[in-house]
């Protein structure tokens, strides 16, 4: 008996855990660039499974393009990561919706630096971007944005919502060869959220058969310690 509510009650912490990456999910589906998240328990259903300390794996499948109307946004085709500097390091990401700071450097965010080949890009005027990744002011080549990669399955983590780290340092990222850059998109989150919805009622619905159960068990115990006490 005792075994039966010690399952139960880790189905159910089980199921709240699932119920949390699917409520970040949804409160990202508008993020550019955002990959949805899978707890280890069902990523295992779906064979995709990693070591992941925190039992989480993303996955990232490529999302749709939308067409935006800023020349700086831009989305990535293929495998491919941006290469950001922030204040902890070097972090990718697949969120293209850049921006430029008061003295020209292009950025994702607030102290989130684009690298280029030659590091920081500095844009002094309108821009085109080629499919390659050059930088073009005029005809005068600025520079050439760093696009990486790395073997599957990728050995990173998310910091926050569009960043990832590496977490094995002896997987050094490559440059990308197979990915293409279209200027005046972006990449959407790939979560869909009719599919996250269905999956947080079916866990809301397993959360509830888990209760039960625990109940049930709790009141069998409760009855048995009782009438045997009394007896």
């Amino acid at each position: 008996m005792i075994l039966e509510i010690q399952t139960s009650s880790e189905g159910m912490s089980s199921r709240i855990a699932q119920q949390e990456v699917i409520a970040n999910n949804l409160a990202n589906v508008n993020t550019a660039g955002f990959k949805k998240d899978r707890v280890f328990q069902e990523a295992l259903e779906q064979a995709a499974a990693s070591e992941e300390r925190n039992n989480e794996v993303t996955v990232f499948e490529q999302g749709a393009l939308r067409k935006s109307e800023s020349p700086l946004d831009l989305a990535l085709v293929g495998d491919g990561f941006f290469v950001v500097q922030t204040p902890n390091g070097e972090r990718y990401t697949r969120n293209g919706h850049f921006q430029l700071d008061p003295q020209g450097l292009l950025i994702l965010d607030d102290d989130v630096w684009v690298e280029g080949m030659s590091g920081p890009i500095e844009i002094k005027g309108p821009v085109t971007v080629n499919e390659r990744g050059e930088i073009f002011q005029g005809s005068e080549l600025l520079d050439r944005l760093r696009i990486v990669t790395f073997d599957k399955p990728f050995p990173l983590r998310k910091e926050g919502n569009h960043l990832f780290y590496s977490i094995d340092d002896s997987a050094s990222p490559r440059e990308s060869t197979d990915t293409s850059i279209k200027q005046g998109f972006l990449e959407q989150s790939n979560v869909n959220p009719i599919e996250e919805m269905v999956k947080m009622l079916t866990i809301y619905r397993y959360f509830e058969a888990d209760q039960k159960v625990l109940q049930t068990q709790d009141d069998l115990l409760d009855r048995a310690v009782n009438e045997i006490g009394r007896v």
